[in-house]
This record gives C-alpha cells, structure tokens and sequence, in this order.
C-alpha cells in the first residue's frame, strides 16, 4: 500500500516549522523521505501536538484574502462571504480524508484478504478442518473490518492539506529543485520572487521573454498578454512566460535561476528617488524606484554604483530584499567634505539617478543546512539587513542571530525594525551592542561567541569596517569555525566605482 506522503514546503507550513527545522530532524533519521517528500506518518509521530483547527491559519487566509480575494470585482451580491467558503473547504477536506482512508484501507484489506485465502487447506481436507479454517477466516475479516472503521489522527492533517492546496499552488524548479507557494492572483515570476527565488527575468512585463519556462506537469493559467511571441513549437512543448502565468494546481517547471554573482547580468538604470531619511546626522537613507520595465535583478549583499549630477559614481550596497525588485533602498554614511552625499541630501522626490551593477560576492549560501549568524557594523547593517530580508523570504533557516555593534557617534538607526523581527518571528535574536573609547569592538566578539551555540557549525556574515575584518576572521577561525563557514564584506563608505 503506497504512504501517504507530503512535500517537504508544504509540510512546513502544515507544522509551522521552518523548512531547516525539518531537514535538520531528516538528517538525524527523526523523518524518512520517500522520492523526496516526507511520511505523513513520520510528521505526526514528531509533531504530535500540532493542532489542526489553529486560529493562525485563519489569520494566513484573511492576508491572502486582502492581497487576492479583494481585487475580483464582485457582481453578485449573493455569494458566500469568505468565512463560509473557509468552512466548506474544510469540510470537504475531511470527506477526501476520510474517502482517502477508506480507499487505502479496502485496499489493504483485498490484499491481506488474498494471502487469507491462500492459507486456506487444499479441497482435499476433511470437513471439519474446512470449517474451522472458514471460521478463523470469518474472525479475522470482521475484526479487520472493525478496525479499517475506526479512525486514525491524519484525517484532521489530510483535511488541513487539502484545504492549504485550494489556497496556495506550490512551484517546483527543476533542476535545482526549488519550491515556493503562489497565493492569490500572484504571477509565476512574482511569487518566485517573492519567495527568495532568483529566476531569470528582464522585463516581467511580457517584452523580452527571459523568464520563459517549461511546464513539465501541472496546470497553469494565462493571466497577461504579453508581446513576446513563442513558437508553435515552444507552445507545443509547454513552454509559457512566468510573467504572464499563474499556477491553477501544483506544478513543476524547468525554468533557469541565478546560483552566483556570475549569473547576474550588469544593468545600468535610470531610477527616480522616492524618499530620503535622515534617521541620524552620520547617515542617508535613500529610497529609490526602477521603472516597471526595467526592474533590477541581484542577489541579496551586492553592491551598485550611484551617479548624479555630473559627480564620479559612488559604490553603495544594496539595503533592501531582490524579493522587490522595484523598490531599492541604500544606506548612505554622510562623510565631511563629501560633495555626493552633501548632493544627495539636497534631492527632491522624483529626482533622477543612474545606478550600475549589480557586483559583489557577500551572498547567501542557499544550499547551507547550517543556522546564521549576520554581524554588522555601523552602516555596514544595510548589506546585512539585504541578506536578512532574502534569508526570511527563503525560510529554510532554523535560527537567525543578529548582531549590530555601533562605533562611538553612531547609532542602531533601524533598531525598531530588527526589535520587531525579534518579537515576531521565534527563531530570530536580535542583539545591540555598543562599542566605546574603553571598550573596542575587539572586545565585543566574546559576547558574541557567548550568546551562541556551538558556533563551529554555523554560518557566519559580517560586514564591518575594514580593519576590522581581519580581527573578526582571526577570532572566529581561532574558536573552531571553519573558513568556508565565514563571508566577510568591508562597509562602502562611498568610495568611487
């Protein structure tokens, strides 16, 4: 009889458990896999006190019905409200279960029925051997039959699966093997993005046909035009635009992504500033938008050149998540005597800038099973604050420990933001530490090293001031972490690119 088997993202959500916690209890044998999805079996067994009614899935629902459900023009004031259409979901979520159960019992039970009868004496034995072997065969049918009517404790998971189907269609990328969830009238390329995904894209507008993909099962709907033409061919093929598509049901594609710096294309945009902060007097927070169009592609850590006004480019990292690719924000120390930053505190909304790039190897290891641990300095937390948001969308680690150290005259400019990462999410630390004259941040790195956990198996990012680096990489390699297990990036403070 086949298990009852479930994917390995959607048995995260199921649980409420990040995707590394599951891996984790996969490598120490707590969870078996079958063709790479997990027994249900084995989910119960480890999570016994989930609960299958939980008032969070409601609230998870009442996002997606303010992102999806909202935007459908209504014509008929007659159809069920939300709430009614949850109930009906679930209810019939616990018919399929128990039909499913019921089938998998009278399967089970026509195949132990064979051996039965197999057992059976020959014809040639007396009567009352006959008998007695029907008698015994009569005794086993109705106590197994009796038992194949009890229930068992994965209707109510069956049931919440079913229902976590009907609202979101799990994408699978070949051949990495990717997943993430498309909740909504969200596009293909949107929800990849969305989830940390580094799919190969240009215009997302149906232009240019770089995010063209191969469905290889599943169903998908057509939810854009767009101006690129595939061949009969390619249609024929199952090839679509992710950018002009939406998943109906689970669905596998082969579709390219990015798995390096190397694999991201220099582009140079024009983008418009749509915001500048000033949260101190050592630091700019600048917002900017790309166009529609012209939306700009990078990995999570990289960094990009700014020009305006005539003034040489400055380098700058990226201070926001490749999950909005519109909507760029950059962390800028303001330097005495520096014309572009002064420049740069004089723009208006709507104000134009040149951005080149994206460059940079401070990118996250995405294949790494290990938990992490991200040490910023000064401004150096907005590179940080990039890989944090992309290792969120991705959610496959198991803990995430951030540390800020703040040199004399600056500040924990954004410390609200990582305090309320802290409060939300249970497996993020936030700790804020403050270098001083009598106390260096050289003498911070064993209060770091205190607060964790056997650190020899965790990965660690920092970006520091430069000098710094060195110290960090000395410390950390002298208490037994490996030097594959540390990325290092020196803060920018601007320099000319």
């Amino acid at each position: 009889m086949m298990p009852n088997l479930i994917t390995l993202s959607r048995a995260a959500r199921l649980v409420g458990v990040k995707r590394g916690t599951l891996q984790k209890k996969i490598q120490q044998g707590e969870l078996r896999t079958f063709e790479g999805e997990l027994l249900l079996v084995d989910l119960l067994h480890a999570y016994p006190q989930t609960e299958i009614e939980d008032s969070s899935m409601l609230e998870r629902v009442g996002a997606i019905k303010e992102q999806a459900v909202n935007k459908i023009i209504r014509t008929d004031a007659d159809k069920p409200d939300f709430d009614t259409l949850y109930a009906r979901v679930m209810s019939l979520g616990r018919e399929l279960a128990a039909a499913r159960q019921q089938a998998r019992r009278g399967e089970g039970m026509i195949e132990s029925l064979k051996r039965k009868f197999d057992e059976l004496p020959p014809d040639t034995a007396d009567e009352r051997t006959q008998a007695e072997a029907f008698s015994k065969l009569r005794r086993w049918f109705f106590q197994a039959l009796g038992t194949a009517e009890s229930p068992d404790d994965s209707s109510g998971f069956i049931a919440r699966e079913a229902f976590l189907r009907v609202m979101a269609a799990q994408v699978r990328i070949l051949p990495s093997g990717h997943e993430f969830f498309i909740e909504g009238s969200d596009s293909i390329l949107e929800a990849g993005l969305r989830g940390g995904l580094a799919l190969n894209y240009g215009c997302s507008n149906g232009n240019c046909g770089l995010c063209k993909c191969k469905v290889v099962s599943g169903e998908v709907k057509k939810i854009a035009q767009h101006d690129y033409v595939l061949t009969e061919a390619e249609k024929g093929l199952g090839y679509i635009l992710a950018c002009a598509n939406t998943a109906v049901t689970d669905v596998v594609l082969d579709a390219e992504e990015a798995h390096g710096s190397g694999d991201i294309p220099l582009q140079e945009i024009e983008v418009k500033v749509k915001k500048i902060e000033r949260p101190d007097n050592r630091l700019i927070i600048l917002h900017v938008k790309t166009p529609r169009t012209r939306r700009l592609r990078f990995l999570a850590g990289q960094y990009l050149a700014l020009s305006h006004g005539g003034q040489p480019a400055h380098e700058y990292s990226i201070a926001s998540c490749p999950c909005d690719d519109m909507n760029l924000q950059f962390h800028i120390p303001v330097a005495a005597g520096d014309p572009f930053s002064t420049q740069l505190d004089q723009l208006k909304p709507g104000s134009s800038l040149t951005i080149r790039g994206p460059r940079g190897e401070f990118t996250l290891d995405e294949d790494s099973p290990r938990s992490l641990v991200f040490i910023a300095g000064n401004a150096g937390f907005g590179p940080v604050k990039s890989l944090i948001e992309h290792a969120m969308a991705l959610d496959i680690a198991e803990t995430i420990d951030l540390f800020w150290i703040t040199t004399p005259d600056n500040s924990h400019y954004l410390g609200n933001l990582c305090r309320s990462w802290d409060d939300a999410l249970d497996n993020f630390s936030y700790t804020p530490l403050e270098a001083r004259t009598e106390q260096p941040v050289e003498s911070l790195l064993p209060v770091i090293l205190d607060r964790l956990d056997e650190a020899q198996g965790l990965d660690f990012y920092a970006c520091l001031p430069g000098p710094l680096l060195d110290t960090l990489e000395g410390f950390l390699r002298q208490n037994g972490v490996p030097a594959q297990q540390i990325r290092l990036e020196p803060e920018r403070q601007g320099a000319s690119g």
